[in-house]
């Protein structure tokens, strides 16, 4: 693989895709243990999270705001920018791409690919591996060319592709809303009479609609309604970001949703991946070389 411009000029990995970290170190290199591995040969850098790194103190997880929170490295006292925790600060003067992965909780030897991201970051207290309070760096990774979750595009997109379909997002926009607000409305009542507190977030933007909480356990609930009996509906790539990477999301599908049985199924991330298969209809094309001039 070519590169120009320190960027790479096809992408490496495929967002949502699992691979072997065998066979991605056999190719690229790096540390074959830890959660960052920085290949000697190739201007990347791997970030692994996943639930392991709970042990050392880690604890990586999604923010409402479209963050992901990934703990620096350093199992005892205070974070250093040293060794693998620089490379990630100096990622960017170094011409270097972060690509974040999720460890499989079935099998550890497999990592979902999540995205590249770049970061900011800020320190916390939080616990060493001997339970000592220490200052550890955390890392805000945000992924890159993240698109936005509502737009006139999709709406246009969905339009076209209506003909014969009756899933979500196919209709009209004012029908497509009733549908909507009716699934919200059926989701909500199932997790009430199921003694959850029920919180709506639509207004947040944060990539899901309902917050559910019970007996301490969170769940992130992104509804979408079907008019009939065909769970076929459309679904964003921030929403897809969102389901990769926040370990508490689950998609609750309603079909038949105005009538007067509507059927609720819910999935569960690993279980809505294996399930559903995700058409592309539109994407977004963004200048990889923006220092670039453009050709004539």
């Amino acid at each position: 693989m070519g590169t120009r411009g320190g960027r790479m000029s096809e992408p490496l990995f495929i967002p949502g895709q699992v691979y072997r970290r065998t066979d991605i170190h056999e190719q690229y290199g790096g540390q074959r243990q830890g959660g960052i591995s920085t290949p000697q040969h190739h201007k990347i850098i791997l970030l692994i999270t996943g639930d392991s790194g709970r042990r050392y103190g880690y604890e990586d997880g999604w923010r409402n705001d479209g963050v992901y929170m990934y703990t620096g490295e350093g199992q005892y006292g205070d974070m250093q920018f040293v060794h693998g925790n620089r490379a990630i600060r100096d990622h960017v003067e170094e011409g270097r791409q972060l690509h974040l992965f999720e460890q499989q909780k079935s099998d550890k030897r497999f990592l979902r690919y999540l995205g590249e991201m770049e970061i900011g970051f800020e320190y916390r207290n939080a616990p060493d591996t001997a339970g000592k309070t220490r200052k550890a760096i955390v890392f805000k990774l945000r992924p890159i060319g993240t698109p936005v979750q509502e737009s006139e595009v999709m709406a246009e997109v969905a339009a076209r592709t209506a003909r014969g379909r009756s899933g979500a997002g196919f209709g009209t926009a004012e029908n497509n809303k009733r549908v909507e607000q009716a699934a919200i409305a059926v989701v909500a009542k199932w997790y009430e009479d199921q003694d959850w507190q029920v919180r709506s977030v639509e207004a947040d933007k944060c990539g899901y609609d309902l917050e559910c909480c019970k007996d301490g356990v969170e769940e992130h609930i992104e509804v979408k309604g079907v008019q009939g009996d065909d769970p076929t509906f459309i679904i964003t790539a921030a929403e897809i970001r969102n389901l990769m990477l926040d370990r508490k999301h689950v998609t609750a599908v309603v079909t038949n949703a105005l009538s007067k049985n509507p059927l609720l199924t819910r999935f569960l991330r690993d279980e809505f991946l294996s399930i559903f298969h995700l058409e592309p209809l539109a994407y977004r094309a963004t200048n990889r070389f923006p220092a670039d001039k453009a050709h004539a």
